[in-house]
């Protein structure tokens, strides 16, 4: 049922074509985040419960879902139906013989074939007889420091090494789509409609600071002017950002004849190039900061400048982790996305407080108490700089699609919010006058009390604590502190996190890792008792000399995903002694199992990890050999966390970061062939994945702007892959032969990578790609512990090479090489927040040791 042509005029976008509206914002009683998917359109309430429920949830208001349409659509609470993507469930029954272990590389048909083209070590050879694989650093006469797995794989065909196609590859190409798709759409699209949304608000806010004399309400106009200023003028070309007469030959390269290069060169110096703004752009962006706020904005940007960590911010009056705002991930692959990763990491990150202290000084940046991290007089004030800019919201139709637009589909991506936002805040104001269309700012400030009255009792508080204020607990008794002591901690901790309420214009969004990571850690896993003499990389000891869970794991989300061994490893390396982490664990591993599976569907972010998780059970009888090993449940973990690693690296601008709180042979010749990595299940999930994101993103976007990401062709050829891997390696597992098409598929798998890469480099972006597209390389920051002031990185390093011997349905035993990825994680200092350019200088330098448990299998 088409339902787009039964709405009502007022309810479209404007100036959009009927047939080519794909996002709508609605106001019926109260604004709602309308998609469209699969021709129907299905309501996000806005008015979110937990991504995973608490003991009390706070009920939906009952003129959230006053009218036809709402009590309709209010029981939808996700962009996506799992009935739309979900395909047959596998049915195999594994069937491969065993091969002993020790494995005897005698056995191995083509052992002294493939040890002449890759030298094996006797530490290798002996990995290999244990597990049946063994991985290594690649040796640099396949590729050197490599890190493009198509290299790698054509590089094994021209050498004749039989192929071993490996699901790390896979995870990489799905990277390289999602990376891409959601680059494009901030670059051409997102940036655009940001710098257009700021800018209406700014003459809104300007108007009400001009004509009224109230000055309570002239204060609020004011921040929210300085507050709409730093986004523009973080998102305003500066002039090293240019291509200009002076450097146009530094940024771009031309080999033919003078005359054609200057109309090369005066293009570029016009439209701009991959990396840098051209004329027409500064033009269109320029901005003037208003004189009256422009001291406070000048400080604001110092900050960001320094990002040295912590600071009072002059606009909000609350500390603020600056250090944040260091662009990161894809966003330092050109001077675009690097100013919409500070415009949006501000709009994500800072809050309109509607919470606020009596014991706190107005006007000054305090240090928190307990009931908040600013005055009760700002947090008036806050509440109504952020009512005037949702008033704004709910009579603008134009700022209603352009946010909606950038929220509905970076929702599609990553997730909802984790705060209020304009649509909570106008439903808050239409609770308090009704009918009334048309609110005057006087009016508003005169009913602040009881829109803020409103705000605190009718919508839920935030779930993850992301540095807002720096909260510190207080600890008023010596360590070690009994458990009535860490529960009154833990109480004060929600207590902080519920004070963070607030409006955010575009607030970074709830994710199931980070969540988790804020309930592993300090106040909640209790104090260290474990062996005095060997602190576990988790350990820090706080300024009251508590010692303490500082950091989580990514095994920690491996683990509370259902993988034994990641359990097992956290005990070996003595990260789980803390004395409340087992029940805290046991507790959050309940909910998980608790979710329906329909929750890992909700988004292209939960639907990855429920990929990953494909990958985490033990394989039993009827796999091959090597897979039943404990070694292999250690590689599998190793190849999750480097593609939860790429997940974290490309969702960095918007998903919100968790914070630890701080405190004050013979026979005729028989072809030698390859083998596919015999895990249907996670080339089912893939493919499920991997349709939902270009279905999806072909009913987010128009034709057009389908076709400007360029991203549907590579996608489909990919989709075509993994449908041929699932048949390859259902057929593997039932013990039969493979055509000669198949083997020949597989021997020629790079070819097919390489097919990819030609199509996300093509349409339109021959002149605008990134030489770095492709690589593995790359590093993203997931905690901040604030007692030690260091960062949890997980990064992703060079491609190294997997051995592995495998057996044929003729009985042979084959030995054969894939790519893999390899997995590092450390601590580094918050004020040094790596991008992926850090990263490969100290890959290149002076890297950190990888995870102490690769041992089972990596030399």
């Amino acid at each position: 049922m088409d339902m787009q042509n039964n709405l009502p005029n007022q309810m479209m976008p404007p100036e959009q074509p009927r047939n080519k509206t794909k996002i709508f914002l609605i106001v019926v009683g109260v604004l709602v985040v309308l998609s469209v998917f699969t021709g129907t359109i299905i309501y996000k309430d806005k008015i979110k419960q937990l991504i995973i429920p608490s003991p009390v949830t706070t009920p939906t208001p009952d003129y959230i879902t006053s009218s036809p349409l709402m009590a309709t659509l209010a029981s939808a609470k996700r962009l996506i139906r799992p009935e739309d993507i979900s395909l047959e469930t596998i049915e195999v029954t594994p069937k491969i013989p065993s091969y002993q272990l020790p494995l005897d590389t005698n056995s191995i048909s083509n052992f002294q074939n493939f040890s002449n083209k890759i030298s094996l070590s006797s530490q290798v050879k002996s990995l290999l007889e244990k597990n049946g694989f063994a991985v290594i650093s690649t040796p640099s006469d396949i590729l050197n420091s490599p890190e493009e797995f198509d290299s790698f794989y054509s590089k094994l065909q021209d050498k004749d090494i039989p192929v071993f196609v490996t699901t790390d590859s896979l995870l990489h190409y799905y990277h390289v789509f999602f990376d891409t798709a959601l680059m494009r759409l901030e670059k051409d699209i997102f940036y655009d409609d940001v710098w257009q949304m700021s800018k209406n608000f700014l003459d809104d806010q300007m108007d009400i600071y001009k004509n009224t004399n109230d000055p309570t309400l002239k204060e609020a106009a004011k921040r929210n002017i300085a507050y709409l200023s730093m986004a523009l003028e973080l998102l305003r070309p500066k002039t090293d950002q240019i291509v200009s007469s002076q450097n146009v030959k530094d940024a771009v390269s031309c080999q033919a004849p003078e005359e054609y290069c200057q109309e090369f060169y005066q293009k570029a110096i016009n439209d701009g190039t991959f990396s840098l703004f051209g004329q027409k752009e500064t033009q269109k962006y320029s901005f003037n900061i208003p004189d009256f706020v422009k001291a406070s904005v000048e400080k604001e940007l110092q900050l960001i400048n320094e990002h040295k960590g912590w600071d009072c911010s002059p606009t909000f009056l609350y500390q603020e982790d600056y250090s944040q705002y260091v662009p990161r991930g894809h966003y330092t692959k050109s001077e675009k996305l690097k100013n919409y990763f500070r415009a949006v990491m501000w709009y994500g990150r800072m809050t309109e407080l509607v919470k606020g202290s009596q014991a706190l000084e107005a006007n000054k940046c305090n240090t928190h108490d307990t009931e908040g991290f600013i005055s009760e007089e700002d947090a008036k004030i806050q509440t109504l700089s952020a009512s005037l800019l949702a008033s704004k919201f709910a009579s603008d139709k134009d700022i209603q699609y352009k946010w909606g637009r950038l929220y509905a589909i970076t929702s599609f991506f990553v997730g909802f919010s984790d705060d209020l936002g304009p649509v909570e805040y106008s439903a808050a104001i239409k609770k308090i006058f009704e009918d009334n269309e048309n609110i005057e700012a006087n009016q508003l400030a005169a009913k602040i009390e009881d829109i803020r009255k409103v705000i605190k009792e009718q919508f839920p508080t935030p779930k993850i604590y992301s540095g807002l204020g720096n909260a510190q607990l207080t600890v008023v008794f010596p360590p070690p502190l009994t458990d009535e002591q860490i529960n009154t901690l833990k109480k004060q901790a929600e207590k902080l996190l519920a004070n963070t309420q607030g409006f955010r214009m575009l607030g970074q969004r709830e994710v199931v890792d980070s969540y988790l990571f804020s309930k592993i850690v300090s106040p909640y896993s209790g104090e260290y008792n474990g062996d005095k003499n060997k602190k576990p990389f988790t350990y820090v000891v706080t300024r009251m000399g508590r010692e303490v869970r500082g950091f989580p794991r990514g095994l920690d989300i491996m683990a509370l995903f259902g993988s034994k061994r990641a359990k097992e490893i956290i005990k070996e390396l003595g990260d789980a002694n803390y004395s409340d982490y087992e029940k805290r664990f046991n507790e959050l591993k309940q909910e998980i199992d608790s979710l329906p599976a329909s929750e890992w569907y909700k988004n292209l972010y939960w639907n990855w990890l429920h990929v990953l998780k494909s990958l985490l059970p033990e394989f039993g009888n009827g796999y091959q050999t090597f897979m039943q090993t404990k070694a292999w449940q250690d590689k599998e973990l190793n190849t999750a966390l480097a593609s939860w690693s790429e997940l974290r690296h490309d969702t960095i601008l918007y998903v919100k970061q968790s914070y630890t709180m701080a405190e004050l042979g013979g026979g005729p010749e028989r072809p030698i062939v390859g083998y596919v990595e015999p895990v249907p299940e996670f080339y089912l999930r893939l493919f499920n994945l991997s349709k939902m994101t270009k279905d999806g993103l072909s009913r987010l976007l128009t034709k057009d702007e389908l076709d400007s990401i360029g991203v549907a062709n590579a996608m489909d050829k990919f989709n075509t892959i993994l449908s041929r891997l699932l048949d390859i390696s259902k057929t593997e597992l039932e013990n039969k032969e493979l055509s000669e098409g198949d083997y020949n598929f597989i021997k020629h798998f790079g070819t097919q990578l390489e097919s990819i890469n030609k199509s996300l480099t093509g349409a339109g972006y021959q002149d605008q790609v990134d030489p770095n597209m492709f690589k593995t390389t790359m590093v993203a920051d997931v905690h901040t512990d604030g007692n030690t002031r260091q960062v949890l990185e997980e990064g992703v390093g060079y491609i190294k090479t997997l051995i592995v011997a495998y057996r044929l349905p003729d009985n042979r035993i084959l030995i054969g090489a894939g790519p893999v990825f390899s997995y590092f994680e450390f601590k580094h200092p918050m004020s040094d927040r790596l991008t992926d350019e850090d990263w490969r200088q100290m890959l290149k330098n002076n890297p950190p040791l990888e995870p102490e448990w690769i041992k089972s299998f990596s030399k």
